[in-house]
């Protein structure tokens, strides 16, 4: 018997399917909105990925891209292999073929992964997140490196590299009532002619995440200020500033270019704008004037 249960990331679904006996599990509370999620909006995109038990072994040759002794992928002919824990004991490594189209993918984990008859977690971070590159690429979307809150039934997203105050806003904001979705890692995406972002399972120092999406009210890049001061940026400057947090899987290059096109159209439908701010509750009332008053350019 084939049993399904699905993870749902924003617009994307996982079905996951499985021969084995057992049940498939998710015990990290930071997705447990998101693993056979109750019904919301349709997904956009949805791949099948057969969870197998069998030998976990990474490729020989040069891949395609390596992130240190964590993860890395490479190419075998109309599929991508990813393999993850390098140097870890072989009881922690899984691996993940998956057909460049993204028709299909399939995980294998080792034995001891199905231990007591239950199987924790196949697909996690990070291949569940590199799986979202690719599905967020056929459908113009993209995964990015930030916070989302909402006030009024709109998102925010706040972003910006390590250290520009993703944390520090999301807790401004949570103090002042706003709704915090994800404090690290938000996708956006188009659905049915609107902007929208969603929060991931991947989160931040906060432990915010919220399986919702909501329609994207506009884009913070963050630095750190004595004062407030909110600057729209042009969409040239705009899109050089998305590269910098954007997950961009240049190893596969339908991959790539599909998250560079929906970028460049994010640029041009939805407002980008520089926030300075200080770590005082002033940062979240010049907020909530901007989310009367898109267009402010000095928050007092």
């Amino acid at each position: 018997m084939i049993r399904a249960v699905h993870l749902d990331v924003g617009p994307l679904r996982f079905a996951l399917r499985t021969a084995e006996r057992g049940a498939v599990r998710y015990a990290d509370p930071a997705y447990a909105g998101f693993f056979s999620a109750p019904a919301g909006a349709a997904p956009l995109a949805e791949m099948p990925v057969d969870v197998v038990r069998g030998a976990v072994v990474p490729p020989t040759g040069e891949p395609l891209w390596r992130a240190g002794d964590h993860w890395a992928v490479w190419g075998a002919g109309a599929e991508l292999v990813f393999h993850v824990g390098l140097r870890a004991p072989a009881s922690a490594q899984r691996s993940c073929r998956v057909a460049r189209d993204l028709s299909r993918a399939e995980v294998t984990l080792p034995a001891s992964a199905w231990a007591d008859g239950v199987c924790e977690a196949p697909l996690r971070y990070p291949l569940d997140q590199a799986l979202t590159w690719g599905l967020l690429a056929r459908i113009g979307g993209a995964l990015l490196h930030a916070a989302v809150a909402v006030k009024d039934g709109r998102g925010w997203v706040f972003t910006g590299r390590s250290g520009a105050g993703k944390s520090t806003i999301s807790a401004l904001l949570r103090d002042a009532g706003w709704r915090i979705l994800n404090d690290d890692r938000v996708v956006v995406f188009p659905r049915a002619g609107e902007w929208r972002v969603a929060g991931t399972p991947w989160h931040g120092s906060g432990r915010y995440a919220e399986a919702a999406e909501v329609p994207l009210a506009g884009i913070h890049f963050l630095d750190k200020a004595a004062e407030c001061r909110r600057d729209v940026l042009p969409a040239a400057q705009a899109r050089l500033a998305l590269l910098d947090v954007a997950a961009v899987p240049w190893f596969e290059e339908t991959w790539s270019q599909g998250i560079l096109d929906g970028l460049d159209r994010l640029t041009r439908e939805v407002e980008i704008a520089r926030f300075r701010f200080p770590k005082t509750p002033q940062a979240a009332r010049a907020l909530a004037e901007v989310q009367e008053s898109p267009r402010a350019g000095v928050c007092a």
